[in-house]
C-alpha cells in the first residue's frame, strides 16, 4: 500500500493558530472572471503580516502513475511578493476588515481499493475556512488534483460549498473503487 500525506504540517497549523484574534485587512487574488476560482495563489493580508495560499504543480505519484499534481500550501510572504502567476495580470484586493474568531482546516482522506485490497491511503488539505466575529466566513479551497486553481468563497456555512467527496468516488471503474471522507480541524481560542 502506498501512503501519501500532503496535509498542512504542524508549522502551518501554528501559523494559522497565530491568526486567531487578528484582523484580516483584505485578501488579494486574480480578478474573478467566470467563477470564484483563481490561478495558483491568493494572499491574505494583516496589519503586520501577509500570507499566501498556493496550489502549485509538483511531480508526484497519482494512483499508480507519475503525474503533475497540485499541492496546496500556506506560506508567509511579504505583500509585495504576492503576485499573479498569470503574466501581466494585476491582482485585485478585496477588503475584509474583520477579526478572526475561528479557523477550520478541512482535510480529506482518500482511499483506493483494488479488488477490495487497499492500495492507496492519501491525506490532503482540501481548504481553510476563516470564521469572523460578525458571523461571515471566507474560504480557500484547493481544486482537483491536476488543477492549480483555488476557489474563494464569502458567506455563511461555506463547508456546504466545498466540492462533494463523491467526486472522488465517481472516478473508478472495474475492480477499483474509492472511499473518501473529510475531517475538520477546528482552531479557536478557548
Amino acid at each position: 500500500m502506498i501512503c501519501i500525506d500532503t496535509r498542512f504540517n504542524n508549522k502551518t497549523i501554528v501559523i494559522l493558530k497565530n491568526m486567531l484574534g487578528e484582523v484580516m485587512l483584505k485578501y488579494k487574488c486574480d480578478p474573478f472572471v467566470y467563477s470564484t476560482s483563481v490561478h495558483g495563489i491568493a494572499g491574505i493580508i494583516f496589519e503586520n503580516n501577509s500570507f499566501a495560499f498556493t496550489n502549485t504543480i509538483e511531480v508526484a505519484d497519482y494512483y499508480g502513475s507519475t503525474e503533475d499534481v497540485a499541492i496546496f500550501r500556506l506560506e508567509s510572504l511579504p505583500e509585495s511578493e504576492i503576485c499573479s502567476k498569470i503574466q501581466n495580470q494585476e491582482m485585485i484586493e478585496i477588503p475584509v476588515n474583520n477579526q478572526i474568531q475561528e479557523i477550520n482546516v478541512i482535510n480529506e482522506h482518500q482511499e483506493l481499493f483494488e479488488s477490495n485490497q487497499k492500495t492507496y491511503d492519501v491525506w490532503l488539505t482540501r481548504g481553510v475556512i476563516f470564521k469572523f466575529f460578525d458571523g461571515l466566513e471566507l474560504s480557500f479551497e484547493k481544486n482537483v488534483w491536476f488543477s492549480e486553481d483555488i476557489t474563494i468563497e464569502k458567506g455563511h456555512e461555506l463547508i456546504k460549498r466545498f466540492s462533494p467527496v463523491n467526486e472522488f468516488l465517481e472516478n473508478w471503474e472495474g475492480k477499483f473503487h474509492g472511499e473518501c471522507t473529510r475531517e475538520t480541524i477546528i482552531l479557536k481560542n478557548i
